[in-house]
């Protein structure tokens, strides 16, 4: 197996996504289940956090394209065949567009509650923000499914590896597949739902084992 720092570099990136989640004080945005003047309150009182957390999202979520893009590099410089890794690069770039788009709503419904705007339009613009926000689930989990898969086919990483990855990508496209009907459905089938969103930490671990062990592998002409 020839590695790539890249996927490494791709991983950390994505991962300093917690700078956000811990600094920015974004609230509990998005906020689908609160009343109207609830959801106005939260944004205008976390209006700085959201903004600056869209605008980080925007930085650090490339991360994950980078980091497949690694993976798809390692395989075809090792001579492995290589079409699932590609399709598994295009979904990451899906997931990662919904994304960025999400975190860009919710700065929008930040904008418009600190100006004072009629509370519908926030409100509205928060439900568009949560919707595309829940749709990152199904091409998040079919990439790691389908570089998982790439990895297993190559028979070049150790088979934990590849099956924590496909473990974690099938949980994910499942729960893809049912969080839109749960979102629907109200607060109680959608906290039943994002149980499975448990699957991230097996994501985290597959993408961190398999960037130090690709780094590991690089030569140091590379």
């Amino acid at each position: 197996m020839i590695g790539n720092r890249w996927t490494l570099v791709g991983a950390i990136v994505y991962l300093l996504e917690w700078v956000a989640i811990a600094g920015f004080h974004a609230g509990n945005t998005p906020t689908s289940f609160l009343k109207p003047d609830a959801v106005v309150a939260t944004y205008a009182s976390h209006a700085w956090g959201v903004a600056a957390s869209a605008s980080w999202y925007s930085l650090v979520l490339l991360g994950r394209i980078l980091f497949t893009a690694g993976i798809r590099d390692s395989l075809k410089r090792s001579g492995a065949e290589t079409l699932l890794a590609d399709f598994a690069v295009a979904a990451m770039a899906v997931s990662v567009m919904l994304e960025i788009a999400s975190y860009a709503l919710a700065g929008a419904a930040a904008q418009l509650a600190r100006a004072g705007a009629e509370p519908a339009a926030i409100v509205g613009v928060d439900a568009a923000g949560a919707w595309v926000n829940i749709m990152i689930f199904a091409p998040l989990g079919v990439s790691v499914l389908a570089a998982a898969a790439a990895q297993l086919r190559s028979g070049l990483l150790p088979t934990w590896l590849c099956w924590l990855g496909l473990a974690s990508g099938l949980v994910g496209s499942v729960l893809g597949v049912v969080v839109g009907p749960a979102l629907l459905a109200g607060p109680g089938p959608l906290s039943q739902v994002q149980l499975l969103s448990f699957a991230t930490l097996g994501f985290w671990v597959w993408m961190l084992a398999t960037g130090i062990l690709l780094f590991r592998r690089t030569s140091p002409t590379d």
